[in-house]
């Protein structure tokens, strides 16, 4: 999906992605399609 320095949370682990408004929207449905992937796999 070419997204990086995504972390689990310090504290409850899973997926943590910080988005500024300055992340185009093409690079924002990235990142809900990669997050579905993986609620589909992991959750």
């Amino acid at each position: 999906a070419g997204l990086s320095n995504l972390k689990g949370h310090r504290s409850t682990g899973g997926l943590r992605a910080s988005i500024y408004n300055a992340q185009p929207v093409a690079g924002v449905q990235a990142l809900v399609d990669f997050m579905a992937e993986f609620e589909r796999k992991y959750g």
